[in-house]
């Protein structure tokens, strides 16, 4: 009931306010084994930001955020942005992006970068991870890779951790840490200042006021979760919300959206 009350009131504020989308991708790759649904394959990617492209104003996400802080946000226009750093961002999406001058934004996980492992969640439990076994599993970036990624005219890079963990089940502590030093290693990495941030799994029960205050005493100048709803004027910028896309193709992800209040 609170629920289906909350999508009407979207609904009608949707009709009298401009509203945006952030969308959160993961990765561009054909793959076979896919349980958290993680993958868009190339083709249905190129589908969806055609789509995108001819329905939407695309915009960097710090320009989206600068319109959510002047309280001049445009209606209809949109963010891209990738979590986590899987290689097939720079080898599969950065092509596609670049044939249709799309930004996006992609968030790393700095304990991963350069790593010969797969990230934690893709790996079966109890699993014995032979060479051949990780090689059939989404691969983290390279240091190369990521510097080649972030040279790229339309990308902005952003922080996700040193090691993707739920932020509000651990200490602050070891929050902080993991959100201010993951950002200083990246930012080693690429020499330049990390801007944005994403927060782990990024629902409501893996971030807090405290994480937020973190977040910005980090240096963070804005932060994306992963909850699902529109961003309007009236937005907190450090829990910016986002919807996931799937593995759709455009006339399937136009039918998704329209359910996105």
């Amino acid at each position: 009931m609170r629920y289906s009350l909350k999508k009407f009131i979207n609904r009608v504020r949707n009709f009298f306010v401009s509203t945006g989308y952030i969308i959160l991708y993961h990765r561009i790759a054909d793959a076979k084994n896919d349980p958290h649904r993680l993958c868009v394959s190339p083709e249905n990617f190129r589908e969806q930001i055609k789509f995108l492209k001819e329905n939407f104003r695309i915009v960097p996400l710090v320009q989206l955020v600068q319109e959510v802080r002047s309280k001049k946000l445009k209606n209809k226009t949109m963010a891209i942005t990738f979590d986590d750093g899987y290689a097939d961002n720079l080898h599969n999406a950065l092509p596609i992006l670049q044939e249709y001058d799309i930004p996006a934004t992609i968030f790393l996980t700095a304990g991963y970068i350069g790593q010969n492992k797969p990230f934690y969640w893709d790996v079966p439990e109890g699993a014995d991870l032979n060479e051949r076994a990780i090689s059939g599993l989404g691969r983290p970036m390279t240091l190369a890779e990521v510097k080649t990624l972030s040279k790229a005219r339309i990308i902005e890079m952003g922080g996700h951790t040193i090691s993707h963990p739920k932020l509000a089940k651990i200490p602050e502590n070891d929050q902080f840490r993991e959100i201010a030093e993951g950002k200083k290693i990246i930012e080693g990495m690429l020499g330049f200042p990390l801007l944005s941030f994403a927060y782990p799994f990024g629902g409501k029960d893996s971030f807090n006021k405290t994480t937020i205050e973190l977040v910005k005493r980090a240096g963070f100048h804005y932060a994306c979760a992963n909850i699902h709803e529109r961003v309007t004027a009236r937005s907190n910028i450090y829990a910016l919300p986002r919807f996931i896309v799937r593995n759709w193709n455009a006339k399937e992800l136009k039918k998704e959206m329209e359910k996105w209040l």
